[in-house]
């Protein structure tokens, strides 16, 4: 089915001379991942806890809140650890929610600590350029590699296209000489 549908046959030997490529760009990726994880996990850990009640206002800490008999409650998505970092960073990266892990981060105040709006805006640039190097650059290589494959499987689709295409005319040339 492959070899009657030259389109199809391009597309499937594009996937699979990427799989080296993309292999180091998954790599590279998840240096990344890491290494952003483990800042995070410094950054963040323990401060990603927030008072749920009816009025907390006055709640400053996690001692007020459970006076009030409100609930002190982790968000889900936070860097605790670095499974919970690697899966909030991957939410970022989807850019599918990123915006309220972001304002949790920049409303961090310390452990056991009530969030403040905008408390350390510093935090911007810890998401941001998670952003800007994960999502735009090595995410964005993962296309790169495809595209630049792509190009070569046509390139050489091609050159075998004309290749058999001579042969058929030089074929039909010697038929007419006999």
């Amino acid at each position: 089915v492959i070899s009657r549908a030259p389109g199809l046959k391009l597309v499937v030997e594009t996937l699979i001379t990427s799989l080296r490529p993309i292999g180091n760009i998954v790599l590279i990726c998840c240096a990344f991942f890491i290494v952003f994880g483990i800042l995070g996990v410094q950054l963040f850990k323990g401060k990603f806890y927030h008072c749920e009640g009816f009025d907390t206002r006055n709640v400053t800490n996690k001692s007020d809140c459970l006076q009030a008999n409100y609930r002190w409650i982790r968000r889900k998505y936070n860097f605790d650890n670095l499974g919970q970092a690697l899966m909030s960073l991957f939410v970022l990266s989807s850019k599918d929610g990123w915006v309220n892990i972001m304002y949790d981060g920049l409303d961090a105040v310390a452990v056991d600590q009530q969030p403040q709006r905008n408390h350390n805006p510093w935090m911007l640039l810890y998401f941001i350029s998670f952003l800007l190097i994960v999502s735009f650059f090595v995410l964005n290589m993962f296309v790169g590699v495809v595209v630049e494959n792509f190009h070569k499987c046509r390139q050489h689709q091609e050159e075998e296209e004309a290749r058999i295409r001579e042969e058929k005319r030089m074929r039909r040339m010697e038929k007419r000489r006999r």
